[in-house]
């Protein structure tokens, strides 16, 4: 064992004394925050215009304390999830090529019918697919490439389905937060794609939604700061914000189960400049989707615009999250399965890897993997 653990022993007993002292004033905070969003529930309204300006959450006609509860749960409608996973190109490989692959299931629930699972696999391995510019994909730019293979999936399935109540989700954020880390130029051409597959489902009269377990955001939190500093901008980048810690999740984990919170809009540039020009807008709310008599579970639930400010897809949203929540315990079932789907096991790796040696040699090329994969390999063996 390289790993010599007797070496933290004093750490380890160091960090369980500061967590400790961490939790107790992170519980006053909370209880803080919640007093806050009681004292400045109808003040919120008043900042629509300048709240994303210190990354608060975009506040709503709905006063921030806003508890809505489960609607009553459709007889019969239909969910579907899509996830995706990839692998990025290896240059220590014995040849440049990446995988995304796309799991996806419908839940037709009220019918009795199997859910329906596939899995979609994409290999890139032609110049124009690994290269934008001189640029190789990978990273957040082959992240990028599946979102949008799973929204765009997403979207095939959606529009395959019969008329009927539906509601399509996706894993984390409708907000292609990685834009902000490519170049300004090209953000607009890559948000274009994924806005297009939104507005496929809007128009086949799906809902559409994104479902974040334990989220660490802290938007609610910024907004309350701004309201208790008057909406001064400049103070409340000043001033430090005792609530900056503090996740929104704690704030609301007084919900009822399966109630929601206010709705919010995303502070995020890359949704203002983005997302709503066309009419996307990403708005969000916290749920709490454990069972009645449980420790609340809270999950953010981000939604388009015209989801948020349509009933009927609001409410379908709302309670289909619930529902399929109930059938495995705070997780919409039908992205846990569609993980499962997605998801790339070491075996399944190898077993590509050696499909490519394999078609490298049929083809009269010695597959050749750098001495670094080569080393690694051999002094790795065996180990778990």
């Amino acid at each position: 064992m390289a790993l010599d653990l007797t070496r933290l022993i004093g750490n380890v007993s160091e960090m369980g004394r500061s967590l400790a002292r961490q939790e107790r004033e992170f519980v006053s905070r909370v209880v803080e925050a919640r007093q806050w969003l009681e004292e400045f529930a109808d003040a919120g309204a008043a900042l629509e215009d300048v709240a994303a300006e210190v990354g608060a959450a975009v506040p709503t006609a709905e006063p921030l304390n806003t508890v809505v509860p489960c609607p009553s749960i459709p007889d019969a409608f239909t969910v579907i999830g899509a996830d995706g996973s990839a692998i990025g190109p290896d240059r220590h490989g014995v040849a440049l090529y990446y995988l995304i692959n796309i799991g996806s299931l419908v839940f037709r629930h009220g019918s009795g019918a199997t859910p329906e699972a596939r899995s979609i696999p994409t290999l890139g391995f032609r110049e124009e697919d690994l290269y934008e510019g001189e640029l190789l994909v990978s990273g957040h730019l082959l992240d990028l490439r599946r979102d949008c293979a799973e929204i765009a999936h997403l979207a095939d399935r959606v529009e395959a389905e019969p008329p009927g109540p539906t509601l399509a989700l996706v894993d984390g954020t409708l907000v292609l937060w990685i834009l902000e880390d490519l170049p300004v130029a090209g953000r607009k051409e890559k948000a274009d794609p994924y806005l297009l597959q939104m507005e496929r489902i809007r128009r086949k009269g799906a809902a559409l939604a994104a479902f974040i377990s334990r989220p660490r955001h802290a938007e609610v939190g910024k907004l309350l700061h701004l309201v208790r500093l008057g909406g001064d901008v400049g103070r409340a980048r000043e001033v430090p914000n005792p609530l900056g810690r503090v996740p929104d999740r704690t704030l609301f984990a007084a919900l009822p189960a399966g109630a929601r919170s206010a709705l919010f809009g995303s502070p995020s540039p890359v949704n203002r400049h983005y997302y709503e020009p066309t009419g996307h807008g990403v708005r969000f709310f916290y749920l709490n989707v454990a069972p009645e008599g449980q420790e609340p579970v809270i999950a953010r639930v981000e939604v388009p615009r015209w989801v948020a400010e349509d009933p009927e897809r609001l409410s379908l949203t709302h309670a289909g999250i619930v529902a399929q929540c109930r059938i495995l315990g705070g997780f919409p079932y039908v992205l846990a399965r569609a993980d499962e789907l997605a998801y790339i096991s070491n075996a399944e790796r190898e077993k590509l890897e050696e499909m490519v040696e394999t078609a490298l040699m049929a083809a009269g090329v010695i597959p050749t993997p750098s001495p670094k994969l080569y080393y690694k390999g051999l002094t790795r063996r065996g180990k778990g």
